[in-house]
């Protein structure tokens, strides 16, 4: 396989999961895509219209109340 090229490759998902130190279950499993995807059990799915939008989200606050 040929590593993704980001003039042509665009992201089109970020998965991550959360876990408490010395939790047995995660308390965030979260998929952000580009446009829509199916809903996936016991997790959140956020959809964004452009890969910039995606991109921009991250973890950081940047889109107040977001969670």
């Amino acid at each position: 396989g040929v590593f993704p090229e980001p003039q042509q490759d665009p992201v089109i998902a970020i998965a991550a999961v959360a876990l408490r130190q010395g939790a047995r279950e995660p308390f965030l499993r979260v998929v952000f895509t580009l446009l829509s995807c199916a809903p996936l059990r016991g997790a959140t799915v956020r959809s964004f219209d452009s890969e910039r939008d995606l991109l921009q989200v991250g973890f950081w606050g940047e889109k107040p109340g977001f969670w």
